[in-house]
């Protein structure tokens, strides 16, 4: 069972740093405990009913900072009557994480979090109903802006674009931490390659029986 308090805060908020510094994977629930200042062992299980349910704490913690930003995006978009331009609701997706992943020091697990929690979460449950209102229109537009495909195409195309994005980051993330960008292209320019993929996909004929 998931409970309020300001423990449970504190121990999302450290959670959030250890995992953004060092990644999922090497840190500890016994650590996480200890730096959060908690006496009580099982103090995750008993704030967050386990492993998983941190996750998903500061899953939405970051989903909500990143979707503060993308309203501001989508804001612009619609004001200058781009709101329903399928490269305009890309750029609403994709600029945010970018913007957050530049200012990020150095060796941030940041978007390898993200693309390990994208799949594993359905942003249409209540789990997400107070931060997820952005993502939801953006999704909402794209299949609507998808008038070549079927529903249930236009679905798809989102959906295995959406993961694109996020693993894009990640994989970059990934080389720049393991020194194998070489000669790549720049940050900025990955963003804008991401971008026109993006646009490509879901703008890409479909070709039944495939």
């Amino acid at each position: 069972m998931s409970k309020s308090s300001p423990a449970r805060d504190v121990i999302t908020d450290v959670a959030d740093r250890m995992f953004a510094e060092r990644g999922v994977d090497e840190v500890s629930l016994r650590e996480i405990v200890i730096e959060s200042g908690q006496k009580n062992a099982s103090a995750v299980q008993y704030y967050f009913g386990g492993r998983d349910g941190l996750f998903l704490a500061v899953f939405r913690r970051r989903l909500a900072k990143l979707n503060e930003v993308r309203s501001a995006y989508m804001e612009i978009v619609d004001r200058e009557g781009r709101g329903d331009d399928i490269r305009s609701l890309i750029e609403v997706s994709v600029l945010p994480l970018a913007d957050y992943l530049r200012s990020a020091t150095e060796g941030s697990h940041y978007a390898r979090f993200s693309a390990r929690m994208t799949p594993r979460v359905d942003f249409t449950s209540r789990d997400f109903a107070d931060i997820s209102d952005v993502s939801r229109e953006v999704i909402v537009r794209l299949r609507r802006a998808l008038v070549h495909l079927s529903e249930e195409a236009a679905a798809a195309r989102v959906d295995l674009t959406m993961n694109m994005i996020v693993s894009a980051f990640a994989a970059y993330e990934q080389r720049q931490e393991e020194g194998l960008l070489g000669g790549a292209a720049s940050f900025d320019d990955m963003v804008t390659h991401l971008i026109e993929m993006s646009v490509a996909a879901l703008t890409a004929p479909h070709s039944p029986g495939i």
